[in-house]
């Protein structure tokens, strides 16, 4: 049946338009600080409570509204921006439609007081849900407060729609701080459940409201940019290339001092820095593009963050040009600071006096002495010995680290002495072994971390078939043990249990398995050379490592061992991104990471992972943050983390690149081989290449 045309009643128009203008409370605010930049404030202060939803207030010190007005300002389209049709070409203020306080007030309960400065007392007016009381006396400074209560309480089904009291708190912070980017004279206080979160100083200098926002650390990673073409001027600054971020939420985009979503900008910010960053890394940006208001049109979004330019390229060049720009004087100031460096130390070096090498080069005797003694050989027992260095024998602690197979000691010190007392085996050190020893255990702790391998030790005593090897030959009495030493195992860190080797590969009893393969060589540092029968495999060592990580973080998901760190990591992130990790505060507990809001932008990360390394950890929790954001923190099951468990896997398995010994190398395979470990990476890599014997005479035309 066909329904007749109707004309809406002005309720229901007014709760339609105010879908459009107040979608939440970040909204309300930002309509609300807008119209009071344009009274012309210089302090502005917004408070809120329970995120927004339960009461919003907006005071400035802006030239306030005239009592016979006031009522007129809560109608639609009543403004006081614009009042011909010339002036939609030349808008220079940031309202301008008149449909703010008429779409707010429509779907909350609106207080308004205000006071010009030619009126004695000022004016108080409310109105809840449409519906307008009578404007009275009140006692209040010069400027404007309102207060908005119980935002949607009418609309139940646009309540639904909200988020937590955090999130919209966190929405309502970011666009405080976007809007106080846009005007840095103008002091800005925003408070936060009687807490205040934001107080910028209103000096007028940008660079003092960055750093009142988002800290030291972005603020003195900033190039300026002052940059003039034709019509278009641009200003403000960008980042680093060492400040990039793993997403763009620290891009600003102002036109004509008002925050916009621009790709043209976007784009042409990124063009101006190829070359300078890394794939995947986002400069930082606080750009102001200032222009005629007739080549921008700002009526062509509800919230007014798009606009359109009547010569887009113009904007494209004019950015791309001031980002180069600003790059190229920032490069050769640092390699004029860096020659000047360079040359001051020169000068230094060829002035210093032949004698003072000579005084620095001679040691002194008393000290040196000291020194020697305490380096000269000790006697510990072999249980001292473990526990002080991590291994039974010298000998032992050099076979794990390589360095006894990889380099000749040519050990001249004095002879030492090994012999068994009530029992105990005693071994006297020469200085120079214990020295090495030092050294040495402590690489040996850096690599088994990185690799994440444990390896079991060995037993005290010798082979019988192969007694040690004595510096100098050992006293009479000094009869080595009779029980053979069994070679070191590889015991993998993480083993795989029954149900997951059956999922990874074929079930084989120990007679079934195939040897492992014996690693001969490595090139490049990436690709380990490894043989078995007749064939040779190729393993890709990062992915490798990369794809133990993996599987491990998908089976101890939940009780994943974590390392306290020194000094805790602090990360800059953007107030979604720390919305996110608060509430995902347990997903990242159970991958190992334990993290806290820090203020000022700021999360500190306490603990990661123990197989994780603290190098890069910034860029992989902002990844991770990013990754937080995009799922809305919700996925809380393993079996929707693949996204987490490949980028921790990735950041903390060894590089191709960097250097491993032939002993880590032989129990990476081991790993691969007696686990069962799938032959591709979790991002779909091969692991392994094998090339057979026929291959080989294949190609070289033996076949």
């Amino acid at each position: 049946m066909r329904e007749r045309i109707n004309l809406l009643q002005g309720h229901v128009a007014e709760l339609i338009a105010a879908g459009e203008v107040v979608e939440r409370p970040a909204s309300v605010v930002k309509e609300l600080v807008e119209n009071a930049i344009d009274s012309g404030a210089d302090a502005i202060t917004v408070e809120i409570k329970d995120g927004g939803i339960s009461y919003i207030r907006v005071s400035d010190n802006g030239c306030g509204i005239l009592r016979q007005d006031v009522p007129t300002a809560f109608l639609r389209h009543a403004t006081s921006k614009i009042s011909t049709e010339e002036d939609l070409g030349h808008i220079g203020t940031l309202g301008f439609r008149g449909e703010a306080l008429a779409a707010i007030s429509s779907v909350c309960r609106v207080e308004l007081i205000t006071r010009p400065r030619e009126e004695v007392a000022g004016t108080r007016f409310c109105i809840e849900g449409g519906s307008a009381g009578e404007a009275e006396d009140a006692g209040c400074p010069v400027g404007t407060t309102i207060v908005v209560r119980d935002i949607f309480f009418n609309t139940p089904a646009r309540m639904k729609f909200l988020k937590k009291n955090v999130t919209e708190g966190n929405s309502v912070e970011g666009v405080m701080q976007k809007v106080a980017l846009s005007h840095p004279h103008i002091s800005f206080r925003f408070v936060r459940d009687g807490v205040d979160k934001l107080h910028t100083p209103g000096t007028g200098k940008l660079q003092d409201t960055i750093f009142s926002l988002f800290g030291k650390t972005v603020a003195t990673s900033l190039i300026p940019v002052s940059y003039q073409e034709g019509y278009y001027r641009v200003e403000g600054f960008i980042s680093k290339p060492q400040l990039a971020k793993s997403n763009r939420t620290l891009q600003h985009f102002y036109i004509n001092g008002r925050l916009v979503k621009t790709k043209t900008g976007m784009v042409a910010l990124e063009q101006g820095y190829r070359g300078v960053l890394m794939s995947g890394k986002f400069p930082a940006c606080f750009l102001f593009v200032t222009m005629p208001q007739e080549l921008v049109d700002v009526n062509v979004h509800p919230a007014k963050i798009e606009v359109r330019f009547a010569a887009e390229k113009e904007v494209f060049g004019a950015i791309y040009a001031a980002t180069r720009s600003a790059i190229a004087n920032y490069s050769d100031q640092t390699a004029a600071a860096l020659g000047s460096a360079m040359s001051s130390l020169a000068g230094q070096r060829s002035s210093a006096p032949q004698t003072a090498v000579a005084t620095a080069v001679k040691p002194d005797t008393l000290t040196e002495k000291k020194a020697a003694e305490g380096l000269r050989s000790e006697r510990m027992s072999a249980d001292e010995f473990r526990r002080r260095f991590g291994s039974a024998r010298p000998d032992a602690a050099l076979a794990k680290t390589g360095v006894g197979r990889e380099r000749d000691l040519s050990l001249h010190a004095p002879t030492g002495t090994v012999e068994v007392q009530n029992g105990q085996y005693t071994q006297q050190l020469p200085a120079a072994v214990t020295k090495l020893l030092r050294e040495n255990m402590a690489r040996q702790a850096a690599r088994s971390r990185q690799l994440d391998i444990e390896v079991e030790e060995p037993d005290l005593q010798p082979r019988q078939d192969r007694a040690p090897a004595p510096v100098s030959p050992p006293p009479a009495a000094a009869t080595p043990p009779q029980n053979a030493d069994a070679a070191p195992v590889c015991t993998p860190a993480t083993p795989v249990s029954a149900p997951d080797q059956l999922a990874l590969a074929p079930h084989e009893t120990e007679e079934q398995q195939e040897p492992v393969p014996t690693v001969i060589g490595e090139v490049f540092k990436t690709y380990i050379l490894c043989q078995s029968g007749n064939s040779l495999f190729i393993v890709d060592k990062h992915a490798a490592h990369e794809r133990i990580l993996y599987e491990r973080l998908r089976q101890e998901w939940g009780s994943i061992d974590r390392q306290m760190l020194l000094d805790p990591v602090s990360v800059t992130l953007s107030k979604e991104e720390i919305d996110a990790v608060v509430a995902s505060r347990q997903l990242l507990q159970d991958a190992g990471f334990v993290a806290e809001e820090f203020g000022q932008n700021t999360v500190v990360v306490r603990e990661i992972p123990v197989f994780l390394e603290q190098v890069g950890l910034a860029d992989i929790f902002e990844e991770i943050a990013s990754n937080l954001l995009t799922t809305q923190g919700q996925a809380v099951q393993a079996s929707h983390l693949d996204w987490l468990f490949q980028s921790i896997s990735c950041r903390g398995a060894i590089k191709g690149g960097d250097r491993s010994s032939l002993y880590e190398l032989q129990q990476l395979i081991e790993q691969i081989y007696r686990t069962g470990i799938i032959k591709y990476c979790p991002h779909g890599r091969p692991i392994v290449i094998e090339m057979t014997r026929t291959d080989f005479e294949r190609q070289f035309g033996r076949q």
